[in-house]
């Protein structure tokens, strides 16, 4: 196949599709999509996933999508890419399909082979069963700051080659038969700044030595692993951007010429294809007029356009036919795009999903393997009064739930519900409350064997520290005078920052239901504590190889 000969014959229209990635959104309807696709006739689809747990109907989405794919195929004469986030297993997609532990869990499993396997089964379900051939993930940043609200158990570790060895054994599996092509993100790294780059462009603030030494280092090696695309971030890197910085700061990494072309595609030498975060997020779109966003991002070395509006496929099309983007620039990024496809094995005249034939054993198996994973994550941090094990086979539990949405102000009990049932299946009765107040636990503490105290603060918010409406629990001592408490960190595994007061504490690093399932086991003694501390942090713990 000679792609570069495929993208020369292309037309202007041709080239200002392939690098768009639309996003279909569960509200659209299909009427709604198809003018899209008529209109901007784009290479790539981002197909969102659904909470619903319903496989079947999960099976009429993916046929509706594959309807969009073949539509797409068909006008534009090129193959589409479909892709979707699939940062923890195929369930992130689809609740109805094996979720994995969250990644830094991957990194206190500690266990290659077992990640690499992870990636294999996630690839061939999402292939034959959802139609992905590109995921945004693995994430790569470094849990440095944990301040940081976006990266804790997003990334797998604050140690570089933790990182690359864990996310290359991921995304190896993934990619190993071509089923499902990984993504490292977000380009040049999040997780040193403690803001959100879905509100501003947040600043990756290393200095040039110390960035080559950590995420320069991680993305060097993962490109040896023949990694093929990477997702480049609304942070800037200032040591690297001394032209590019005005009043409101250096310029975020998908409008940085000196950040995609200069280091990324130059010092680096990455051959693959860039894709932005989405285009939409205050990062990016506070910095140029609405306009300039997907014309900025693709002159600035940029090869794939996230969550373009329709829009901009006609200020590109004007952009290319003025010059203010050269033609050779377009169709390098073009050319990047099909590279892509090519990975993906779209251009193959059989269909490649006619090689996996039984799926429904590869979910099983990933299902067996995530909670393996998740057994093999969970970690006891401090045990300094013998709480743990708990000795009684069944009893009464109390669990005062710590957390919430970052997106409203109503209780979220979702995340907690998993530990519940598996309390309740190893014989306890459990009571669960929500924003407690410390006279109503004077009240009953006596009634408990055990109180456990699940900390879940949601990732993509604006802070990970605990506010008043959980805090009041703890007023006057009262719960922490129990003779049998655990805390369990969830998501954040910082919680001791919080909480340094905490005589027993259980690190989960997610609220996947493999680990709350664990963490119960863990408490009650049906496993052992054998996960590996991925972090260092301050006095509390150290990093554990």
């Amino acid at each position: 196949m000679d792609i570069r000969k495929i993208v020369d014959e292309m037309s202007i229209e041709d080239l200002c599709g392939q690098v768009l990635c639309y996003d279909v959104q569960p509200g659209d309807t299909p009427e709604e999509t198809y003018e899209v696709i008529r209109h901007i006739r784009p290479g790539s689809l981002f197909l969102c996933g659904t909470p619903e747990p319903d496989r079947e109907k999960l099976k009429k989405k993916v046929e509706q999508d594959r309807l969009y794919q073949k539509y797409a195929t068909e006008l534009t004469g090129y193959p589409l890419l479909t892709c979707t986030d699939i940062e923890h297993g195929p369930g992130s997609y689809c609740q109805g399909l094996p979720q994995l532990p969250n990644p830094m869990a991957w990194s206190a499993c500690n266990d290659t082979a077992l990640i690499e396997r992870a990636g294999e089964l996630t690839a061939r379900i999402a292939r034959k069963y959802c139609g992905m051939h590109y995921t945004l993930s693995p994430v790569a940043d470094l849990n440095i700051n944990f301040r940081n609200p976006l990266t804790h158990v997003r990334s797998l570790s604050d140690d570089p080659d933790r990182v690359i060895r864990i996310a290359g054994a991921y995304a190896r599996g993934m990619q190993k038969n071509g089923y499902l092509m990984a993504t490292l993100k977000h380009f040049p790294g999040d997780g040193v700044d403690e803001r959100n780059q879905h509100f501003l462009t947040s600043v990756n603030s290393l200095s040039k030595e110390e960035w080559m030494n950590t995420y320069g280092k991680v993305y060097k090696a993962l490109f040896k692993e023949g990694v093929a695309s990477v997702m480049v971030g609304h942070i800037s890197c200032p040591a690297f951007q001394p032209d590019e910085i005005d009043e409101y700061g250096a310029l975020p990494g998908t409008l940085s010429k000196n950040l995609m072309t200069d280091l990324l595609k130059g010092e680096l030498g990455f051959e693959g294809c860039i894709i932005s975060d989405a285009m939409s997020m205050i990062g990016a779109c506070s910095r140029v007029p609405f306009n300039k966003l997907a014309i900025s991002f693709i002159k600035a070395g940029g090869d794939l356009v996230l969550f373009p509006e329709p829009q901009e496929y006609d200020y590109l099309l004007e952009a290319v036919k003025t010059g203010e983007i050269p033609i050779e620039r377009m169709r390098d990024a073009v050319y990047r795009v099909m590279k892509l496809k090519e990975k993906a094995r779209l251009f193959e005249e059989t269909n490649v999903e006619d090689d996996i034939q039984d799926v429904e054993s590869d979910i099983q198996e990933l299902e067996a393997l995530s909670q393996k994973i998740a057994d093999n994550a969970v970690k006891i941090v401090r045990n300094n009064v013998g709480v743990l094990p708990v000795k009684k086979e069944n009893g009464k539990v109390l669990i005062v739930k710590v957390g919430g949405s970052c997106f409203n102000d109503k209780p979220n009990n979702h995340p907690f519900e998993i530990m519940e049932k598996e309390f309740q299946e190893q014989g306890w009765q459990v009571t669960s409350m929500f924003f407690a107040k410390h006279k109503q636990l004077k009240e009953i503490l006596d009634d408990f064997d055990l109180v456990v105290i699940p900390c879940h603060a949601d990732i993509h918010g604006s802070t990970l520290r605990v506010g008043w409406d959980n805090i009041m629990a703890f007023w006057r001592g009262y719960v922490l005078q129990h003779p049998n408490v655990v805390f369990v960190g969830l998501d954040d595994p910082y919680k001791l920052f919080d909480f340094p007061y905490a005589k027993t504490y259980i690190n989960a690093f997610g609220t996947a239901p493999t680990l709350q399932r664990s963490v119960v086991k863990l408490i009650l003694g049906k496993i052992e504590s054998k996960g590996k501390n991925p972090i260092s942090f301050r006095e509390f713990f150290q990093r554990e190889d």
